[in-house]
């Protein structure tokens, strides 16, 4: 994958590769011309580190509350 972005995530210690999330990602079917095969191309607007587990987004379950009442 070609990444073209000015800066560079930071590497995460002890880990063999860098964690990054992508931001604005698209993946376009085409069939390749030299093979006929179905290929990919897959684009992303940014690139970021991750987020940790206490600022990413959580989901509202809303059926516990309504069991619980």
């Amino acid at each position: 994958m070609k990444i073209l972005t000015p800066v560079q995530p930071a590497p995460v210690p002890g880990l063999p590769i860098t964690p990054v999330e992508f931001d604005g990602m698209t993946i376009t079917p085409y069939a390749a011309q030299a093979t006929g095969r179905l290929a990919y191309s897959i684009r992303a607007t940014g690139m970021r580190s991750p987020r940790t587990a206490s600022a990413a987004p959580t989901k509202n379950n809303s059926a516990s509350e309504n069991d619980a009442a």
